[in-house]
């Protein structure tokens, strides 16, 4: 059976509250879904701000209470985001209010824009499954509300500690969850030198 879609909602955190896997809520608005496992580049230059950015988030896990969102965005996702916009001269947008319709409306958690790339990210507390129902939602009302023309959007979704990629290819209308995660601080390099290259349009 078809998931219906509310024909309005408060803000794109209602699709986190659905029960729908991610797939049925993106054929639900007229797009493809695929996971795979995605090739991310790896940006190649030296960090040396890498070292103390593993500090800082090295303090976080030991030193902050981590029992909501709010922590884990202050102290393990704006900190990464800071970096990697700094380094390539990216717009940050927090708390970004898109509308698009009564179904596609809300407030972007973070929105980074580069050269006309642009990564959508959505922090959540745990669920990593729900929290990517969510980011597709939030991808695919960017899709209509941008006016990049590149053709590819990526998102991540990250409870702090993991982070999750999914692309959106515009002409094909699919989204694309990757099965492949980033855990922090393990791939803490990764996963800075995909989000640069993501930005600089490379992936």
């Amino acid at each position: 059976m078809a998931l219906i879609l509310p024909t309005t909602i408060r803000g794109f955190h209602d699709y986190f509250k659905l029960t729908a896997i991610p797939e049925e809520l993106v054929v639900a608005f007229g797009y493809h879904f695929e996971a795979e496992t995605l090739t991310l580049p790896l940006a190649p230059e030296p960090l040396p701000w890498l070292a103390e950015l593993s500090v800082r988030l090295d303090f976080a896990f030991r030193h902050v209470g981590m029992s909501s969102e709010t922590p884990r965005r202050e102290f393990l996702i704006a900190p990464v985001l800071g970096e990697v916009a700094r380094h390539v001269d990216a717009q940050v947008r927090s708390e970004l209010d898109v509308r698009v319709s009564g179904q596609l409306k809300g407030a972007l958690d973070y929105l980074l824009q580069a050269q006309g790339n642009l990564l959508v990210i959505e922090a959540k507390q745990a669920d990593l499954t729900r929290g990517f129902s969510q980011l597709c939602a939030e991808l695919i009302a960017v899709d209509q509300w941008t006016d990049s023309t590149v053709n590819t959007l990526y998102g991540a979704v990250s409870v702090g500690d993991i982070w999750r990629f999914g692309m959106l290819e515009r002409t094909e209308k699919r989204i694309t969850q990757d099965l492949g995660l980033f855990s922090i601080p393990t791939n803490t390099e990764c996963l800075v030198r995909t989000l640069i290259s993501i930005l600089r349009g490379e992936a």
